[in-house]
């Protein structure tokens, strides 16, 4: 069921399995969804939270019913009581949400929500809000995340070498995506020990000038997209041996990290791999208008035949 809005009488829908909401305005979630055992999936087009009535309901219950919720997406996390709804869904294996710390009342302390208790959460995508942070905050780390992840998104995020740490040795993680963030030092130093199961890895306008690794820490990679990385100044050589690799896709980085990719397929080349493709554009902006040719070429296409 698609609809513009939250509708008033959407208690009536006691069956309602699937539901997507159409709001370019951010949208409330009363509480009446906390009773919807049946849904399975929740889709807001734009951003959504839950109502004050949803978290006085949290507040008071100390048993709120279990849901069956499985996929929730453009979540907003900014309050305490949300992480409480959120244990109400451990079937869940799709959240996307944005999120900002919060004051928790039990610590007496700022912090970011966890969600390592969703242990059947196999793809997370999380965005920091950083402009509702207060100025006391002093700073978040992320110490554990879900074990069974498949799929991490993080954005906004300024990552400290313990995160990548732990990020990196969650073992059943295929695809990684650090978009719009930083890594301590601007150093990416990777290990044997992690990434074992890696297909896809994205850096989009992540600012790290250096970053060591060699085939063995991505024994599985596929597929490797840089995007706006204006401080990096070369690929490592080693990960063009990885006999998983199947593509380097760079985008409007540095003219010295274009070229290492194009020595690595070179080099790739010449040892009889025909495999290993390396797509590079200059800038974001051609790379949009190459798209745009291609899909209104595609269209066109259509209307003559």
């Amino acid at each position: 069921m698609a609809v513009p809005c939250i509708l008033p009488s959407i208690e009536s829908l006691e069956k309602l399995e699937f539901l997507y909401v159409d709001n370019k305005e951010p949208a409330e979630i009363p509480d009446v969804f906390l009773d919807m055992v049946n849904l399975r999936h929740l889709y807001f087009s734009g951003s959504a939270e839950f109502s004050e009535s949803c978290r006085l309901r949290a507040a008071k219950d100390k048993n709120l019913p279990i849901n069956n919720l499985q996929s929730v997406s453009f979540l907003f996390i900014s309050d305490e009581k949300d992480e409480k709804i959120l244990r109400c869904s451990p079937h869940l294996y799709r959240l996307k949400c944005k999120f900002t710390v919060f004051w928790d009342s039990s610590k007496n302390t700022f912090r970011h929500p966890v969600f390592d208790f969703l242990n059947e959460l196999e793809s997370l995508s999380l965005s920091f809000q950083r402009r509702y942070v207060s100025p006391v905050y002093q700073g978040y780390t992320f110490t554990s995340f879900p074990l069974n992840l498949k799929k991490l998104t993080l954005r906004n995020f300024d990552l400290i070498c313990k995160e990548m740490t732990v990020i990196g040795r969650l073992t059943n993680l295929e695809v990684l995506k650090l978009q719009h963030g930083s890594i301590e030092k601007q150093q990416w130093n990777t290990s044997e020990d992690e990434f074992q199961n890696l297909k896809f890895l994205e850096l989009d306008g992540v600012p790290i000038a250096g970053w060591n690794a060699t085939s063995d820490h991505f024994p599985r990679l596929e597929r490797l997209v840089l995007r706006k990385c204006n401080h990096l100044n070369k690929i490592p050589s080693s990960l063009g041996d990885i006999l998983t690799l199947q593509m380097i896709e760079v985008h409007g980085c540095k003219k010295s990290l274009a070229e290492s990719a194009r020595q690595i397929e070179k080099e790739q080349r010449d040892l009889g791999n025909e495999e290993l493709k390396v797509i590079i554009t200059r800038s974001q902006l051609l790379r949009r208008i190459l798209d745009n040719l291609e899909r209104h070429s595609k269209q066109h296409l259509k209307t003559i035949f």
